[in-house]
């Protein structure tokens, strides 16, 4: 049986994808009543994910909604897993790198376990949670945490990484909009990306194939920021061409 969240993920997706959903359609496809799809879209307008109108709902900005913490965890768990375990290859025996916060880069985790000659700088309080008791030394950076993504921001966080640089830096991203612009949607946490980009000799971008063209508010990079995306054979052909015509080596997972 499909959990609710899940349900109401995919009627996002579709709408979002279509432009406009029929909830008819969309409760033969999921195998369940009208009248449950017409109560998920009470629920997702209310969260800003869509707008109800009569037989079903059409498409908001993606930048209108931030996903909650469980909504992220939902949402492609399996890609993912696969995108940061392909990206753990990249991962140096030693020296410092920074790891951005996200349920992407959480995927992360076990391979950072246990690394005692590398220093791990993140902002990602779940993430530190996971690999500060094992033997590798790792740096939770301060600052406010953010209850929507449980990673810190500020002033504070930007004037402590500002003094810190890294072999390689792993990078999430909340969309990526058509023309490739690369957006976050927080200003606070877009600020700690670009510099985590600027302070880093090497750049990954860890991004499953739903965050491809959404735009939301905050541009924190571009394509020539990134030497490396790692993503999932969901992703649109056609933004795995225009990254590499930009000159990023693409993995897919």
């Amino acid at each position: 049986m499909m959990l609710a969240e899940e349900r109401r993920l995919l009627i996002v997706d579709w709408t979002r994808n279509e432009g406009r959903l029929n909830a008819a359609e969309a409760a033969a496809k999921l195998n369940v009543a009208t009248e449950t799809v017409r109560r998920d879209l009470d629920v997702l307008q209310r969260r800003g994910a869509l707008r109800k109108v009569h037989g079903g709902a059409i498409a908001m900005e993606r930048f209108a909604h931030e996903y909650t913490i469980p909504e992220r965890h939902s949402l492609n768990p399996e890609a993912k897993k696969r995108i940061a375990e392909t990206a753990a290859d990249y991962i140096p025996d030693e020296g410092c790198i920074f790891v951005d916060g996200g349920t992407t880069t959480e995927f992360l985790a076990p391979a950072l376990r246990n690394r005692p000659d590398l220093l791990v700088v993140t902002n990602s309080v779940t993430l530190a949670s996971q690999i500060a008791d094992s033997s590798t030394k790792t740096y939770m950076l301060s600052g406010r945490v953010r209850p929507t993504t449980l990673s810190s921001v500020g002033a504070r966080t930007v004037e402590d990484l500002s003094q810190l640089n890294a072999v390689v830096a792993f990078v999430g991203a909340n969309g990526i909009s058509k023309d490739l612009r690369i957006t976050a949607f927080d200003t606070d946490e877009a600020l700690v990306k670009k510099i985590f980009i600027s302070h880093s000799a090497e750049t990954i971008l860890l991004a499953d194939n739903s965050k491809f063209g959404s735009t939301y508010p905050s541009t924190f990079g571009e394509p020539a920021d990134f030497d490396r995306l790692v993503t999932d054979l969901g992703t649109d052909s056609s933004f795995i061409e225009r990254f590499t015509q930009r000159g990023v080596e693409v993995v897919v997972a």
